[in-house]
């Protein structure tokens, strides 16, 4: 029963994930589309077009992400059958095997991405807290900073074949990818970026009233 109520929390979220996206996309499609800026060469039409896409895309994802935020923390604390966190049951066949292992995979990403994050951040407080993290399945991670703003962490192999640790920047209002190497440097770009960043958001998110 445990297995099934996580697998469909956790699907009717993805699934939220990817309306959002698609409605963002479709938003910033059509709104750059139709207020592309006057004078601009007709040979960058698409390519604004694709852009403000893209901004739109993640935009009303980020604005969604602030209600599935609940629902997602709902589906990961959900063992995936009675037993297994306090006595390490064995699963009864494949299909709880592999909800077992993604669930271990999805905290062992988050829990590698806050572990190495003291490379960004010795204050110990903020991104070395594992609980702020989610894991992907895919080894990835990301830090839900605030509406429009998430670091995002993932892993490879230099040319040496040592293991080196990622952490990127992605806001809403561009979809430059921003390495981050310190906390320091977090902030001042945050700063920097702080009225389009609400700008941004505030065009998409749903009126409190």
């Amino acid at each position: 029963m445990n297995t099934f109520v996580r697998r469909t929390a956790a699907a009717l979220t993805d699934a939220a994930d990817a309306v959002t996206l698609v409605a963002g996309a479709a938003t910033g499609a059509w709104a750059g589309y139709t207020y592309v800026p006057a004078g601009l060469d007709a040979v960058l039409h698409l390519p604004f077009t694709g852009a403000a896409a893209l901004v739109g895309a993640f935009a009303v994802n980020a604005a969604a992400d602030l209600f599935l935020a609940p629902a997602r923390r709902f589906a990961q604390n959900i063992p995936a059958y009675a037993y297994d966190q306090e006595h390490g049951a064995v699963p009864g066949d494949l299909d709880q095997a592999l909800d077992q292992i993604a669930a271990a995979t999805e905290d062992d990403a988050a829990r590698r991405a806050a572990q190495a994050a003291f490379r960004l951040d010795l204050s110990k407080g903020l991104l070395s807290n594992a609980e702020r993290w989610r894991g992907y399945t895919t080894g990835e991670a990301t830090f839900y900073l605030a509406p429009g703003a998430v670091l995002h962490h993932h892993r490879e192999e230099d040319q040496y074949g040592t293991l080196q640790h990622h952490y990127i920047l992605l806001t809403a209002e561009d979809p430059t990818l921003v390495p981050i190497t310190n906390v320091a440097q977090l902030h001042e770009d945050l700063t920097s970026r702080l009225p389009e960043t609400a700008g941004a958001v505030n065009a998409v998110a749903p009126s409190a009233v």
